[in-house]
């Protein structure tokens, strides 16, 4: 190897490494949020930032995509462990064989998606419907973290009435230093990222006023309650479970491992394209499949590409894949300094987790969306209002089960106008769209419509229409039928190529011109 061989090594492996202990460091407080957003002790965002991170490192081609924990798939994530979280807020230990189920079949779908080529998915998922989800999951986040952020004992709540209403009826015991902390972190982080976007401000606040909140000797006898307040770090690897294989829980996590899997889908296509690459998606997913079925034997929550420590690992510009790898290795050691992550308050954690739900929240884009076609803004109701009201799956489910319904509605109506009739009686009717056997019903009732008695030739232009089948045949040779009874002739114009050849085959009597 040349010297100039070794230095552009060098020089890669530095960009790698520095890249991965940004993302690790400023990632590392959002770990722990999403984590406990999930229904799990922090260190668990810990273990799922290694050791799917680490998998998917390995087994993925994209350098730009960092695979974790994320806001999103926790919500979901807590939504299907609801009926498992114990007292404090979190899932109970006897239960985390459920925990590894919910991320085997998560990682086991994921490689079913990528062998039958489910990216292809994300094309049926309009842009209104991914800001309406996200926007949903924000408000449901902000929601979802306001016990945390008013000092209160945990709800224990699962979705959005049940967690106002708990709030609401503990407004009295609101704890003023959690609030003051909460909004404190808040505004840190939102000037950083107006201010001094390149400084890593969830990272110093964190810091910052953890260390300032341990000086003062607060916890939550005075009104702040620390991380150890609500579950202890173990030293060490936290505790896990081999999946708990029961028919009936696996019946029950079916949709939100479905969920969890487009989900993961949409954010590994969003992260691995923003920077510009054009991974192999089937490649990528699979990775996604094989880091979330060696998590669930590892004690990892469901995993998932991560838009914002992307967007973290592009900033540092790596050159390959180790990045990501050294982003992942470096939470290990994290692990083995528990104390340290015991003492961050809670308050701070919910102040991080508000400001991503802020940012979750494109109020632009819901305005530019809200001013366009009536289809988008019933996507964007639709969706928004399943988020915040029903399972968090279901509001992917019927969004892009909504969009395909209009999708296959637009593709049954084919456009048929009609020109000013001549002097001599001919009537030209203009035919665009797909004539298929679904939408010939349109076209025959538009004709109906559209043919005067005074029309002595009908000249049906088809040069903008695909898609004639034998039901596009039959339709037109009725509708001739129909004319010569009154008089009238039809003729067609602009047939391609392949709509002249089905006439010929099927021996049609309609006459072109």
């Amino acid at each position: 190897m040349s010297s100039s061989d070794t230095r552009s090594s060098t020089r890669g492996f530095s960009r790698d490494l520095v890249a991965g202990l940004t993302v690790a460091l400023v990632g590392t407080p959002q770990c722990l949020a999403y984590s406990m957003m999930s229904g799990m002790p922090p260190a668990y965002g810990l273990v799922t930032a290694a050791v799917p991170g680490a998998l998917a490192a390995i087994a993925g081609k994209s350098r730009q995509v960092v695979t974790g924990p994320t806001n999103t798939t926790g919500l979901l994530v807590l939504g299907a462990m609801a009926p498992w979280l114990g007292s404090n807020g979190f899932v109970s230990t006897e239960h985390l064989g459920m925990l590894a189920l919910l991320t085997l079949m998560a990682g086991t779908l994921r490689l079913v998606f990528a062998l039958v080529g489910g990216s292809s998915v994300v094309r049926f998922l309009p842009e209104s419907v991914l800001v309406g989800f996200t926007a949903g999951a924000g408000i449901l986040i902000v929601a979802m973290q306001l016990d945390e952020a008013l000092g209160l004992s945990p709800t224990g709540a699962s979705g959005l009435v049940a967690q106002l209403g708990a709030v609401g009826g503990a407004l009295s015991n609101v704890a003023w230093p959690a609030l003051a902390v909460t909004v404190i972190t808040a505004v840190v982080l939102l000037l950083g990222r107006r201010l001094v976007p390149s400084l890593p401000a969830p990272l110093i606040a964190v810091v910052a006023i953890t260390l300032v909140t341990w000086l003062l000797g607060l916890d939550g006898h005075s009104g702040l309650p620390l991380v150890r307040d609500r579950a202890a770090m173990p030293a060490g690897w936290p505790p896990m479970a081999l999946p708990s294989f029961d028919l009936t829980t696996m019946r029950a996590f079916l949709f939100p491992a479905l969920g969890i899997t487009l989900l993961g889908t949409l954010e590994l296509v969003v992260s691995a394209r923003a920077g510009g690459e054009r991974p192999d998606m089937r490649r990528e997913i699979f990775a996604q499949g094989v880091a979330n079925c060696g998590g669930a034997l590892c004690g990892a929550i469901p995993a998932s590409a991560s838009l914002t420590r992307s967007m973290l690992l592009r900033l540092g510009q790596p050159s390959s894949r180790l990045a990501a790898l050294l982003a992942a290795l470096i939470a290990v050691p994290l692990l083995l300094v528990p104390h340290a992550v015991e003492l961050i308050p809670q308050a701070v954690l919910a102040g991080v987790l508000f400001t991503t739900a802020l940012g979750m929240i494109d109020v632009a884009r819901i305005k530019r969306m809200w001013l366009a076609a009536r289809q988008t803004r019933v996507l964007l109701i639709v969706t928004v209002l399943s988020a915040l009201f029903l399972p968090l799956e279901w509001a992917i489910i019927s969004g892009t089960g909504l969009a395909l319904l209009f999708h296959l509605a637009e593709e049954m109506s084919p456009v048929v106008t009609a020109e000013p009739i001549t002097g001599e009686g001919e009537l030209v009717i203009n035919v665009s769209g797909n004539l298929h056997f679904a939408a010939v019903e349109t076209l025959e009732q538009k004709f109906d419509e559209l043919v005067p008695e005074q029309a002595r030739r009908v000249v049906l232009d088809v040069s903008h229409a695909h898609q004639q089948r034998i039901a596009c045949v039959e339709t037109l040779e009725r509708l001739d039928a129909k004319l010569q009874l009154r008089g009238q002739m039809l003729r067609i114009r602009g047939a391609d190529r392949n709509f002249h050849a089905l006439l010929e085959r099927t021996n049609s009597k309609l006459i072109e011109i």
